[in-house]
């Protein structure tokens, strides 16, 4: 004779298991939308300053080739606004040059931009000698 017994099976998953599933993905899910959004924010970040440095080095290298005559401490040259391509929309940039010896000229590019509301500069400067260049 058999005995008969009563084996409760379990099957699937319980409502609660459910609902802290769901619950433990959807914060996970959050938090690498975070990330994903941080990450884009430092790429875009970076790619800024990529041109900014770019654009005053261009610059500098066109004021190397005007030659060390043509750089006046009373009228710097205005900063070329083609450079300024594909950074923000507020962005400028400006030019200053100094003579701290005579024979040198020391001129320093200044690009300026907002990044995420937070203001951003970036200068490069160069020495343009009578007889040659030398960088700082």
């Amino acid at each position: 004779m058999k005995q008969a017994t009563n084996i409760a099976r379990e099957d699937g998953f319980t409502l609660v298991e459910l609902l802290l599933a769901i619950l433990v993905l959807g914060i996970a899910i959050v938090g690498l939308a975070g990330l994903y959004y941080l990450t884009q924010q430092v790429q875009n970040e970076s790619a800024h300053y990529d041109l900014a440095v770019r654009a005053a080095r261009t610059e500098i290298e066109e004021l190397r080739n005007s030659g060390y005559n043509s750089l006046s401490s009373s009228s710097p040259p205005t900063f070329p606004s083609s450079l300024l391509v594909g950074l923000p929309s507020n962005s400028s940039g400006s030019v200053s040059v100094s003579q701290p010896l005579p024979g040198l000229k020391e001129v320093n590019v200044t690009i300026t931009y907002s990044d995420y509301g937070q203001p951003q500069n970036v200068t490069l400067s160069s020495d343009i000698g009578i007889i040659g260049i030398s960088q700082s």
